[in-house]
């Protein structure tokens, strides 16, 4: 017999490393499903980024403030970024990082003292809006990836929207409590500074409590910084576990947060790295398919023909819906106003899977962050028995036939030999 001792037959890379997973982010966020869920997502969106600033803001500031997409140019969350962290991080755009930093971007600027009044009360607006609408989209994504990462099974989409349907509450809450924490230290710091614009003394009173003041700060510290990391995990908790509230997505994104930092930090950088050749990928992929519409029109039209058609078919285009230019005949215009709708779609679908991406690799960090601190498998997700039909069964149930009747017990001491079967059923008692 040939002795196999020793001889290595398979390695299990994904038990060696179960890092791993990240990497089966990208084909899951192309998913039509998600990929579908999440462009919408983002079209509300940037439909609330609109309504937001004519309702809030001067046409000046609207100007300013207000970005072509939910896209938010300028990232003052990234300017942040401490350098020990980014020298880690990809110069590139990347789908993890820029997926985070727009959705954190609005809450962000809420906190910044350079804002006006009319300016909080946008993002205020806007931060509310697009966590309504994420609460929904983000909790769809973020179920089918738990499942399809945890158990290696596909959810149909129904049961992924029904889920998050369910749980949509605890999604919109998770993010607000550590907020309300907040809140509810700000307000006597708010008195103190009400006081000081009233009068002088205000300072001194100021002076005299803000020890009490410092002290604050260090919750709020505690409380924003294990929000501005832990948020992306709160999704993925609601998504998995059996209980699945607001409370336990705001504990467990904390305890993932403050108990392995290194680890988080490590599952981060892959994902960035990964997240930047996605973003290519996904970028370049849509540059492809918009070029290609121009070279192939140019053989017809003539290069000069083609370049007049991308410049009516620009984005910006879209605006003289409501007039501008004549330079341009009318009906070219309108042309190419039909051409820059098309071309927004596929602008859309390529932010959408900023947004997918995003989610999906929160999910999958969420489970290796809860492997190593809970000793919790990977497989183990919650997934909620069928529910039964209300209209029960199809068929009708038959009815059971009535019991026989058994016959008289015997009183004599030995039992007929046609009633043998009742001795081994009933005990007579002897005489």
């Amino acid at each position: 017999m040939t002795d196999e001792r020793g001889v290595l037959r398979r390695i299990a890379w994904r038990e060696l490393f179960p890092w791993l997973i990240i990497f089966r982010t990208f084909r899951l966020s192309i998913s039509p499903t998600l990929l579908l869920v999440a462009t919408l997502a983002v079209f509300l969106s940037g439909i609330g980024w609109r309504a937001g600033a004519y309702i809030f803001l001067t046409k000046d500031e609207r100007n300013a403030a207000v970005p072509g997409s939910p896209l938010v140019p300028g990232s003052f969350l990234l300017a942040r970024t401490p350098r020990a962290v980014a020298k880690y991080l990809p110069a590139e755009e990347s789908s993890a990082i820029e997926g985070y930093s727009q959705l954190a971007e609005p809450f962000y600027r809420v906190f910044r003292r350079e804002m006006t009044l009319r300016s909080a009360a946008y993002y205020v607006f806007v931060s509310l809006w697009s966590l309504a609408i994420w609460a929904f989209a983000g909790g769809i994504i973020t179920r089918r990836a738990v499942v399809e990462f945890g158990v290696e099974e596909t959810p149909s989409f129904l049961e992924s929207v029904r889920f998050a349907a369910r749980r949509y509450l605890w999604y919109l809450l998770a993010p607000l409590y550590p907020l309300s924490g907040v809140l509810l230290l700000m307000l006597p710091v708010a008195g103190l500074g009400f006081i000081a614009w009233l009068h002088d003394f205000g300072f001194v009173l100021a002076g005299i409590l803000w020890i009490f003041v410092i002290l604050a700060g260090v919750i709020a510290a505690w409380l924003l910084a294990g929000l501005l990391f832990g948020w992306p995990l709160m999704w993925g908790t609601i998504s998995a576990e059996r209980e699945g509230d607001a409370f336990e997505a705001f504990s467990r994104s904390f305890s993932y947060v403050y108990g392995k930092p290194l680890h988080y930090l490590f599952y981060a950088v892959v994902a960035s790295l990964f997240g930047a050749l996605c973003w290519a990928v996904a970028h370049y992929t849509a540059e492809i398919i918009i070029e290609f519409g121009f070279w192939a029109f140019s053989w017809g039209a003539g290069a000069e023909q083609a370049a007049r058609a991308q410049n009516l078919a620009n984005l910006g285009q879209l605006e003289l819906l409501f007039g501008g230019m004549d330079s341009d005949n009318q009906i070219a215009r309108f042309g190419g106003i039909l051409m820059a709708l098309s071309i927004g779609l596929v602008r859309l679908i390529e932010t959408g899977f900023v947004f997918s991406f995003f989610w999906c690799v929160a999910s999958a960090i969420y489970l290796l962050l809860r492997q190593d601190v809970d000793d919790k498998e990977l497989d183990e997700i919650y997934i909620p028995a069928e529910t039964p039909s209300p209209h029960g069964p199809l068929t009708t149930p038959a009815t059971p036939a009535p019991e026989p009747t058994p016959a008289p017990v015997p009183t004599s001491d030995v039992a007929p030999q046609s009633d043998q079967r009742l001795v081994d059923t009933v005990h007579v008692p002897p005489q």
